[in-house]
């Protein structure tokens, strides 16, 4: 009993001694690209101030350019996005015009839902006498197991 009794005032003794005492600052190490917080919402110019001056080791460890601001950010262009409807034109420009009409008629591969042309160059087919445009090969086996259901979705 006298065990329980001295228990709980030697853990709340070591949990404030921990406490105090904390960690040493000197051994954590910032991660290479990690941006100090208070810098990013201060809007802080590092390329404007003198470190040597400001004597702060802690910059030594990570790169400026992480955080450097908005003007860092606007110099490199992202890279443009195409739309699957600039994709699809870029892919049917190689067709004849009767070919190119009849894919953006259709606009879609009835079997998987997708933009034709997306996915790379469709395929042209006969199916029960009619003409019908899939996205890849891996369509046409579905499409000509159930023809009269992916007909059906191009003839709505």
């Amino acid at each position: 009993m006298i065990v329980l009794k001295w228990t709980l005032p030697i853990a709340a003794v070591a949990m404030l001694a921990i406490g105090f005492s904390g960690c040493d600052s000197s051994q954590v190490q910032p991660a290479d690209d990690a941006a100090p917080a208070a810098d990013m919402e201060s809007g802080m110019d590092h390329d404007s101030m003198d470190h040597d001056a400001m004597n702060h080791d802690e910059h030594a460890m990570h790169d400026h350019t992480s955080h450097a601001g908005a003007d860092a950010a606007e110099e490199i262009p992202a890279p443009e996005a195409k739309s699957d409807m600039d994709k699809m034109m870029e892919t049917l420009a190689s067709f004849s015009e009767e070919d190119k009409a009849s894919a953006m008629k259709q606009h879609f591969c009835p079997v998987s839902g997708g933009m034709l042309g997306v996915m790379g160059k469709p395929e042209k087919m006969e199916v029960e006498g009619q003409t019908v445009w899939i996205c890849c090969d891996g369509c046409k086996d579905k499409l000509l197991a159930d023809p009269e259901k992916y007909l059906a979705k191009i003839n709505q």
